[in-house]
């Protein structure tokens, strides 16, 4: 398995396309039924702010895909760190935005070069 690095830049609050790849994860799951499980939720907003308060008392925080899903839409809710996990019938997927530089996908090659596409500035290497 492989990390693939996103660089590609948008007008978000993070500056990096994370609605449209958490929307393409999305088109992979049941968006009602599916679960998240954040391992790191770094940034402002009412929602990040609760999971990153959560996550300091427990090392895994589920929640409704649904629950990401609208927050990454919203401009009072801004991510510069996050580690999430969802999994789908094609496999598990990792991924997340670190350190306000680069969004990241672990996932099998095909399932992550199928979350990548379109995207222009792609770097892959082995997950560490």
């Amino acid at each position: 398995m492989n990390r693939y690095w996103i660089f590609d830049g948008d007008d978000s609050a993070q500056r990096f396309p994370l609605a449209k790849l958490v929307a393409r994860i999305g088109e992979l799951v049941d968006r009602e039924s599916a679960q998240i499980v954040l391992t790191r939720s770094q940034g402002y907003g009412e929602h990040v702010c609760s999971w990153d308060d959560q996550l300091d008392r427990v090392e895994a925080l589920p929640i409704p895909f649904s629950a990401l899903a609208q927050v990454v839409h919203q401009t009072d809710e801004l991510f510069y760190n996050l580690d999430a996990v969802c999994t789908t019938p094609e496999g598990s997927i990792r991924f997340g935005l670190h350190d306000s530089s680069a969004l990241f996908v672990d996932a099998p090659d095909a399932l992550a070069e199928r979350l990548t596409a379109g995207c222009a500035a792609v770097r892959k290497e082995p997950v560490p």
